[in-house]
């Protein structure tokens, strides 16, 4: 296990967070810092959603069937190509998140 030494202006602020220890504190906060970054990529997915009224999924199968009039439209090509991009950072966030210890785990016997 590696050592860290936090500077003391940093203490009062995590002794703030939750946690009856300072690792269980750096989980919360970690763990906090994942699911906002996930909620984020989906706010951003779902944005996309109301725009064209339609998955990902639905609107990428339109696309490669050349079943939309506006395919070619530069727009429409970059917020595909950002969508398609928000669906594979939502994975990288869901997937830290599940690597992430439980916090049972976390708990060190004594």
């Amino acid at each position: 296990m590696n050592t860290y030494t936090l500077s003391p202006a940093l203490l009062p602020h995590i002794e703030a967070v939750k946690g009856p220890t300072i690792e269980d504190k750096l989980m919360a906060l970690i763990e906090t810092y994942l699911t906002a970054q996930l909620r984020a990529c989906e706010q951003e997915i779902g944005e996309y959603e109301v725009k064209y009224r339609t998955t990902f999924a639905e609107f990428a199968e339109a696309w490669e069937h050349d079943m939309t009039a506006w395919k070619y439209d530069h727009a429409v090509e970059r917020d595909y190509m950002e969508w398609e991009g928000l669906l594979a950072e939502k994975q990288h966030w869901l997937q830290s998140l599940r690597r992430l210890p439980k916090p049972e785990s976390v708990v060190q016997p004594a």
